[in-house]
């Protein structure tokens, strides 16, 4: 398991001193994390899933991978995901997403922080955000990737490359098939130069993890330049 940032003690007595409030219930947290410890266990977390790409399997699924990645496996390869894409993890990334709650954001990493520090055997030497077109990220006004990856970077001390960019505007994922967003892809992502990553075991990082679609790009390309492992870090996945 990866040692904790002392300043995440700092950062408990601060919410003893000064409590906050859940996102979900608005009662009062005692914790480090603006989520009341009921509203958490309600959590639609992860059980039995894909040990690639964290796809959920039923319990008594006989194999460890999902059919998909036994038939086809992906150019990473392995995903850390805690929670499913479901109420009301959906309407907290939307609302971090489109409305711009950032503290939504800032409680998914935490979460994200708190339930999945034990599945890292080895720190990646990176953290890679998933980047988004430059139009898109005006109207937005922040790219979720790279917040996340900050708050992912902060926590364990992981340097951050965006060794990706996204020239090329593309509609939105949202609502496409696999087969459409695999299309849509083509030629969306290109490597930035300027980071040197061979060799290096690299994480990417993403809010959703849908079809893979855009985590099987993002590791192709990371692989094509010299990257020696790939894994996935993202905060829920779609069932």
């Amino acid at each position: 398991m990866v040692n904790r940032s002392p300043k995440n003690d700092i950062k408990k007595l601060i919410y003893q001193l000064i409590p906050g409030r859940c996102i979900l219930c608005q009662s009062p947290s005692l914790r480090h994390i603006d989520l009341c410890q009921s509203c958490e266990n309600e959590l639609p977390w992860l059980g039995s899933r894909c040990e690639c790409c964290a796809l959920p399997l039923a319990e008594n699924h006989q194999y460890t991978r999902c059919g998909k990645c036994l038939r086809n496996p992906p150019a990473f390869q392995h995903c850390i995901c805690p929670l499913r894409y479901d109420f009301p993890v959906d309407r907290l990334i939307a609302g971090f997403k489109h409305q711009k709650k950032l503290k939504y954001g800032a409680v998914l990493s935490k979460l994200w922080l708190s339930h999945c520090q034990a599945q890292i055997d080895t720190l990646p030497d990176a953290l890679i955000p998933v980047p988004v077109h430059w139009r898109r990220r005006l109207l937005r006004g922040f790219n979720q990737s790279s917040l996340i990856a900050k708050d992912l970077s902060a926590a364990l001390d992981i340097p951050i490359y965006h060794a990706v960019s996204h020239p090329h505007a593309t509609r939105s994922q949202q609502g496409l098939s696999a087969a459409a967003r695999r299309k849509n892809l083509q030629h969306a992502f290109a490597f930035s130069k300027h980071h040197n990553v061979n060799g290096k075991h690299l994480a990417v990082i993403d809010d959703v993890l849908t079809t893979t679609a855009t985590a099987n790009t993002m590791a192709a390309i990371l692989a094509r330049n010299g990257a020696a492992r790939i894994d996935i870090w993202c905060l829920a996945r779609t069932p």
